[in-house]
């Protein structure tokens, strides 16, 4: 019983460090957008609530288009990698859901730390 526990806290830490080292190879562009839409919501945080909605959206399809690029991008410059993470058990669409939520999500907090501020 205490091997099946020991066994789980091992897989989760090998996929952390799996998601952790595929975010990489491409967190300092998705980081730099996100942290670009923060200075825009920065800006113009203190403009009307219709200003302000026009930032969002406009940042939201910004993000999501740069996220695809990003993906496309990666995956034909980087598609040798995706080798390794098969033969270790990962599938490229988890690693990909991963990555690309775990980005949304930095860009929604990036927003709202701007706002806030």
């Amino acid at each position: 019983m205490e091997d099946d526990a020991k066994t789980d806290v091992m897989d989760v830490k090998r996929g952390v460090r799996l998601y952790v080292s595929f975010y990489e190879m491409f967190a300092a562009s998705a980081l730099a957008v996100s942290l670009a839409c923060g200075l825009i919501m920065f800006i113009y945080r203190m403009k009307s609530p219709a200003v302000v909605a026009v930032i969002v959206v406009a940042t939201f399809w910004f993000k999501v288009a740069t996220m695809v690029f990003i993906r496309f991008t990666a995956k034909r410059k980087l598609g040798h990698f995706f080798y390794y993470y098969k033969n270790v058990g990962m599938s490229s669409r988890r690693l990909w859901s991963v990555a690309l939520a775990f980005d949304f999500l930095t860009y929604v907090g990036c927003m709202l730390i701007a706002y806030q501020l």
